[in-house]
């Protein structure tokens, strides 16, 4: 993994931990646990997948359905 795939991969787990602070209210510690929890995390993580392109707010998405639904 380069460090640009790095970065954006960092990126979008910021993004994706703002959106469950402001939209689930919670804590920051929270937040960040439920995404590196998710198996939407590995999946951005694995840079097969290109998930780390997309956007923070499409991630976020399909963490939502994650959260809903339960895991793939």
């Amino acid at each position: 993994m380069t460090e640009q795939q790095q970065f954006l991969i960092d990126a979008v787990v910021e993004g994706m931990a703002v959106r469950l602070v402001e939209d689930e209210s919670l804590p920051v510690v929270d937040a960040l646990a439920t995404v590196y929890g998710s198996t939407l995390y590995d999946k951005v993580n694995d840079v097969e997948t290109g998930l780390y392109y997309q956007s923070a707010c499409y991630n976020y998405n399909l963490l939502k359905q994650e959260l809903d639904y339960g895991k793939p």
